[in-house]
């Protein structure tokens, strides 16, 4: 049965991932607000989970207060031998320099502070699904 257990097992790390990744987006959309890297919510909104290879280039669209809210769709991890893989990011042209700074700008960080937020609560999400 070692192939149907692998594959349970890796079905169950999965959702816990995915259940990470969705924390991490969410907490990276909470360090964005008004004063502070929001002028129309657009990047705010445009903050999403993805598989490694997502084109996030396709996401790209001027700022403008009617754009689609990206974030909150459960996606499925890649695996790459023993690892699960998943992105969160934006595509937006902008995204990064307002994430790293740019010139005397020294950015909001927002990626990086939304995972650091979510890191204490991973071991939760995983063992959500690991029991049985």
């Amino acid at each position: 049965m070692g192939k149907q257990v692998e594959a349970e097992v890796v079905a169950r790390l999965s959702a816990g991932l995915v259940d990470i990744a969705l924390d991490v987006e969410g907490e990276s959309k909470k360090q964005l607000y008004k004063g502070h890297g929001v002028l129309t919510g657009t990047l705010r909104r445009s903050i999403h989970a993805a598989s490694p290879d997502y084109n996030w280039q396709g996401d790209d669209t001027l700022p403008g207060p009617g754009t689609a809210e990206r974030g909150g769709a459960r996606i499925e991890p890649v695996r790459k031998g023993d690892l699960l893989l998943v992105a969160i990011g934006s595509g937006l042209e902008y995204a990064m320099a307002v994430h790293q700074g740019h010139g005397s700008f020294d950015g909001y960080h927002y990626l990086t502070n939304g995972l650091e937020k979510v890191k204490p609560r991973a071991g939760d999400h995983i063992r959500r699904h690991a029991g049985g």
